[in-house]
């Protein structure tokens, strides 16, 4: 039966890989790696026609967060037309892997579980956990450097104390995205892992995709310095009347981004650390989530790199 289908180009079983994020937490990298050479038949990485990019170096899918929306529509068509093409490749399993690490806090999870596990005979969501003062640093940094974000012009505590809010309760993400119906992996970010190379090879290891090896070419969000977060700051805030004058917006833009290139061409000064009390701010803050969040781990909790991860809360930052 396998090789009368396998012969009509049909293939047993598609699966989808939903990674949700959340954002600092190495999804640009894990896609800009995947896209660094060509994709096995095997696995699909929505992009060009079927799923138009911005960018030409990293794949992300944030209009996944329309399911359930009026407009939403558009894009169950577009995931429609995706599996059928999985559908017809001469696999035994062919994997889609979707990436919108804002998905996190969608409006209606439940909805997007629901349609996506109706269009696949598998899902899976992945999503990465990191100590929330580091990811919290690296969110605002990004901030400060992203010429969308004009209200962040200094890497500053404040900024990530506005930060604590609403973003990295890993609790709440694993209660809304968990489900008897499919499967949920976290999976724990150290700040190790570039070095180490060990987040991609958890992610390769736990969803059965292959990671190719990082070279220069691929290394997304490369970090800056704190002065030169700052020289980029300024910068923004000199510009604000620029941008608000409609013909001039798109000059503003251009000049912007040309010396953000320059900047991150230069070597990189001093980082941007925390003080010890902020650290500690940081952990308290989120004391009660994290306990929540090892309780909904369950046995995996007790696992050795989840210990790891949970005494490095506590821990101070390593210089």
């Amino acid at each position: 039966m396998f090789c009368v289908l396998r012969h009509l180009g049909i293939v047993i079983g598609v699966r989808i890989v939903l990674h949700i994020g959340p954002m600092k937490t190495g999804t640009e990298a894990l896609s800009s790696r995947l896209l660094s050479e060509p994709l096995p038949e095997a696995l699909i990485l929505p992009s060009g026609t079927a799923w138009p990019q911005s960018r030409s170096d990293v794949v992300k899918h944030p209009q996944l967060e329309l399911l359930g929306t009026r407009r939403g529509a558009l894009i169950e068509r577009r995931l429609e037309k995706i599996v059928a093409d999985a559908r017809r490749r001469d696999e035994p399993e062919v994997t889609i892997l979707l990436i919108a690490e804002a998905l996190n806090v969608a409006q209606f999870p439940e909805y997007i579980i629901k349609r996506l596990g109706q269009m696949a005979d598998k899902l899976e969501i992945v999503f990465f956990a990191r100590a929330q003062s580091a990811a919290l640093l690296s969110y605002v940094a990004h901030r400060v450097q992203s010429w969308t974000s004009p209200t962040y012009i200094r890497p500053e505590y404040a900024g990530i104390l506005r930060g604590t809010r609403k973003r990295f309760y890993y609790d709440v993400y694993a209660s809304r995205w968990s489900g008897d119906d499919h499967t949920l992996t976290i999976l724990p970010y150290f700040e190790d892992d570039r070095s180490t190379d060990g987040l991609m090879n958890r992610f390769a290891r736990h969803t059965g995709i292959a990671v190719p090896v990082a070279n220069k070419a691929n290394r997304a969000n490369a970090s800056l310095g704190k002065k030169q977060l700052v020289r980029l700051g300024e910068l923004k805030h000199r510009l604000r009347w620029v941008r608000s004058i409609p013909v001039l917006t798109k000059l503003a833009a251009w000049f912007y981004f040309s010396v953000l290139r320059r900047i991150q061409n230069e070597p990189q000064g001093s980082r941007w650390v925390l003080t010890t009390g902020e650290r500690r701010e940081i952990v308290e803050r989120y004391r009660e989530s994290n306990a929540r969040f090892k309780k909904l781990l369950g046995s995996e909790s007790r696992r050795d790199f989840w210990k790891r991860w949970f005494s490095e809360l506590e821990a101070p930052p390593r210089k």
